[in-house]
């Protein structure tokens, strides 16, 4: 299955670089099917959102990346850029101080 994942998000990341996000999205929600708490999975589908101005929707994929890898830098800084965005001032600096603790700088 490993594989397959790895392949379904290759294809994925491919799609979205060439602006085919319908195809993109149908392909990172294929490996969240098969494995729900892929982090790399979950954090590409919210930056798809993000991208088409879904902010909230980002945010729930951005938080389940960051439970299954709460180490991953690019996670973070995906999470927070979103709450900004979205005006969430007070959970951006929330979002920045838990990173900290975290090791991300």
């Amino acid at each position: 299955m490993d594989l397959a994942i790895k392949k379904l998000m290759l294809r994925g990341i491919a799609a979205h670089k060439n602006g085919k996000l319908k195809e993109a999205k149908r392909l990172y929600r294929a490996v969240l099917k098969m494995q729900p708490t892929h982090p790399d999975a979950n954090h590409n589908l919210g930056v798809l959102m993000v991208s088409v101005g879904k902010i909230e929707k980002a945010l729930s994929f951005f938080k389940l990346a960051i439970e299954a890898n709460p180490k991953g830098e690019q996670f973070w800084l995906s999470y927070i850029d979103a709450l900004i965005q979205g005006q969430q001032f007070e959970g951006a600096s929330q979002a920045f101080l838990q990173a900290q603790k975290q090791g991300i700088d």
